[in-house]
């Protein structure tokens, strides 16, 4: 398993979960709970970071791991609660600020994971798909909460039911990450750290009481919406399109980086690059 590490320096708890292809299987998903618990209970920590990984944020559940098993719906239920657990632990870390450090691209339950932190920050290339749909299933992670609360409902309409890949320039505009931060890998790392320990000493106190106020009404409703999330989640998971959806997944991407991504990726570059010759005007491509 590859390691899911956790640091603090500084008043800045910082999570690393350089997951393969970001595809969280029950063990990674249990890991990354005890390390995310861990940092809430530190109290020296006022700011946790979480980095995910280079390559990828994270891309939800491991199709791959379930997929051959003779339990598969069932482990695949198992693994969608999992990370339920880790994103309703974000979610709940009232005492400290949370940043996600998208470093990589993040698709279904990785990116609940990102957005469910309090400020966003991602690097240009990456690109973002919030839709469970070409998997066969309806979606779980807390979306029918987070999404609206952040895009508003229309736009969650769209992204959910067309599947529709989003760029970073596209999220920021959304809201789904808050700025894009250009450069290499490590300036990336340093701005973001710089950030997070400048936030983690001046007027903390302050910060977190204004995050109780603003996250009260979707903390009072998350827990009707995730079991209604999880009981539809439940009849995907035992119906034979997400039987289907699942073998052409892993018969197609194999232990690869998923093609809705890298279609996604190149698609999107090509148009930044018509962008930049319309005076680096950008607009949103529906048919991505």
């Amino acid at each position: 398993m590859q390691e899911i590490s956790y640091q603090a320096r500084n008043n800045v708890g910082h999570i690393k979960f350089p997951i393969h292809n970001g595809a969280m299987d029950l063990s990674h998903c249990r890991q990354l709970l005890h390390t995310i618990e861990l940092a809430k209970e530190d109290h020296a920590c006022k700011v946790i970071i979480l980095w995910g990984g280079p390559d990828f944020f994270s891309n939800g559940i491991d199709l791959n791991a379930v997929h051959l098993q003779y339990n598969a719906s069932i482990l695949a239920y198992k693994n969608l609660k999992a990370l339920n657990n880790i994103v309703h632990a974000v979610l709940t870390a009232n005492t400290k600020l949370v940043i996600s450090a998208l470093q990589g691209s993040a698709s279904a339950g990785g990116v609940m994971l990102a957005i469910a932190a309090d400020l966003r920050y991602a690097r240009k290339n990456i690109v973002l798909n919030p839709s469970y749909a070409n998997l066969g299933l309806c979606g779980s992670e807390y979306w029918s909460v987070l999404l609206p609360a952040i895009i508003g409902y229309g736009f969650t309409q769209k992204l959910i039911y067309e599947a529709s890949p989003v760029s970073a320039a596209e999220a920021l505009r959304l809201g789904l990450i808050h700025q894009i931060i250009d450069g290499e890998p490590d300036t990336f790392e340093e701005n973001i750290t710089a950030k997070a320990e400048y936030l983690a000493s001046t007027n903390i106190n302050a910060r977190l009481a204004a995050k109780s106020v603003l996250n009260h009404h979707l903390l009072a409703q998350m827990e009707t919406q995730v079991k209604l999330e999880l009981e539809k989640m439940k009849d995907c998971c035992n119906h034979p399109e997400f039987e289907s959806a699942r073998g052409r997944f892993v018969e197609k991407n194999g232990h690869q980086q998923p093609l809705f991504l890298n279609a996604a990726a190149g698609n999107i570059q090509q148009k930044n690059k018509r962008d930049d010759q319309d005076d680096n005007t950008y607009e949103a491509n529906d048919n991505t």
